[in-house]
């Protein structure tokens, strides 16, 4: 399908962080651009709001008559959703983000950032570095904003497109148990991958994680010839199935084998400093976000950067990169309390946002505000949820957010989460507040000036910070 023979477009859950980032491109296009959603306010309401669109908050129909293609995700229904249904059943061109998004990036050299934890940052920091090289790439990436850029799509001259390739299934109210399932990344034809971590993640699609490696391995073996596959060398899992594929692999990491090896590093409030080595010449760079996670994901951008373009290894900027929204991001001061928000929702991204916070806050109190995401990666992550807090010295909860996917499961809940984290670690002072509402009020009553609180979760703990702030 030529997605611009088409004029108008109408994107439902078009407030999504992915369908926001495609609207940037189809109005870079030339296209008209609307769509619906929920009421609520989402990450994506900066953006939205400077994009002045046209957004209905409900999903009647029929759907305006001057509307040629309509695009869908998984979300709020995925092909059962009344709006796509009536386009199908009035024969209306219909097709999923994962398709409209290939459709621009495969007419590019493209750059597909993929892994469990990561990929969101790399792709930003990657497109933060080619814009600051003037090479101004076409870009999708899945978050509420780029602070600096101020957009997270971008469709332009460029034969360069950096996309996050998100591993989760196309639709998920079409999974059919006898048949392969259909990632999302899977209609990417990139020229080069870059992947961070492998982890195994979305227990509701993926049954384990061999299923999980079948599939990033198939993806690998995707790349363009002459194309490259950037991964963590420290990931030995990763390593062996990225030795697989028949794509020039280039390695980062701490291991002295990797191809950049991270040499150096040293984090403390509001700075982190590393240095890295990469054939046989020594670097060094300095950013605002913490976490040695975040040092190699600098590693990552700048190692698949450097192969577009060698002045990446000086004159990336990273320097001033602020990271994304709900990625480490600073919310700032509320009531005299330092306050971050991020998406962290696996064991692994949990425990490296922890320990990052203590580096840079080593004396403080400091408060870990935490909502699972989905009652499936809850049950079946369990004990790595409880041991990824183990670094913490107190830990608060909101209720599970569930997925519109899955149905409520009883035998899990955030407070069997607490509990077992307190008999394990009891130490770990450790409490379910259940709502937004009632996490705010205990902020006001019980947090003191001076210290640190951090909200973890790819739910919508973040809209506490609202209620705090009116």
């Amino acid at each position: 399908m030529n997605l611009l023979q088409y004029n108008s477009f109408y994107l439902v859950g078009i407030k999504g962080v992915a369908m926001t980032s495609l609207a940037q491109l189809l109005l870079d296009a030339g296209k008209q651009v609307g769509g619906s959603d929920v009421p609520e306010d989402f990450p994506t309401k900066f953006q939205l709001d400077l994009l002045n669109l046209s957004v209905d908050t409900n999903f009647n129909t029929p759907l305006p008559t001057n509307i040629d293609c309509v695009i869908y995700t998984g979300a709020h229904g995925g092909q059962t959703n009344p709006q796509v249904a009536w386009a199908k059943d009035n024969n209306l061109p219909t097709i999923t983000h994962a398709q409209a998004l290939a459709f621009f990036f495969n007419q590019k050299q493209g750059i597909a950032v993929c892994g469990v934890g990561g990929k969101s940052t790399v792709s930003a920091m990657i497109t933060w570095i080619l814009v600051s090289l003037n090479m101004s790439p076409s870009f999708s990436v899945g978050v509420g904003n780029i602070p600096g850029l101020n957009r997270t799509g971008a469709w332009t001259g460029s034969k360069y497109f950096v996309a996050e390739a998100d591993e989760y299934v196309e639709d998920p109210t079409v999974i059919n148990p006898t048949k392969d399932i259909i990632p999302r990344f899977t209609y990417l034809k990139p020229w080069m991958i870059v992947c961070p971590n492998l982890k195994f993640d979305h227990p509701d699609v993926y049954k384990n994680f061999n299923r999980t490696k079948e599939v990033f391995g198939k993806f690998f073996s995707s790349i363009d010839n002459g194309g490259a596959l950037i991964v963590n060398g420290d990931d030995p899992e990763l390593l062996l199935l990225a030795r697989k594929a028949s794509a020039q692999m280039i390695t980062y990491g701490e291991s002295p084998e990797a191809d950049f090896q991270l040499t150096g590093y040293h984090s403390h409030a509001g700075h982190t400093h590393l240095s890295f080595n990469y054939q046989e010449r020594d670097y060094e760079l300095t950013l605002q976000i913490p976490g040695r996670f975040n040092a190699l994901n600098a590693l990552a951008a700048i190692a698949a950067s450097a192969q577009l373009n060698p002045l990446a290894l000086t004159n990336h900027n990273l320097d001033q990169f602020r990271s994304t929204s709900r990625r480490f991001e600073n919310i700032g001061l509320i009531n005299g309390v330092q306050c971050f928000d991020d998406y962290a929702h696996h064991p692994h991204e949990i425990k490296a946002a922890i320990t990052a916070l203590n580096e840079w806050y080593p004396s403080q109190r400091k408060v870990i505000a935490f909502q699972s995401h989905t009652f499936s990666r809850t049950k079946q992550l369990f004990d790595e949820f409880v041991d990824s807090f183990a670094v913490a010295d107190e830990v608060v909860m909101t209720d599970i957010f569930s997925s519109a996917r899955e149905q409520a499961d009883p035998t899990i809940s955030s407070t069997i989460l607490c509990n077992s984290i307190a008999k394990k670690y009891p130490h770990i002072k450790t409490q379910n507040f259940a709502t937004n509402e009632k996490l705010a009020e205990y902020f006001r009553k019980e947090l003191k000036s001076d210290d640190v609180f951090l909200t973890l979760g790819a739910g919508n703990i973040y809209e506490m910070f609202s209620l705090l702030k009116n």
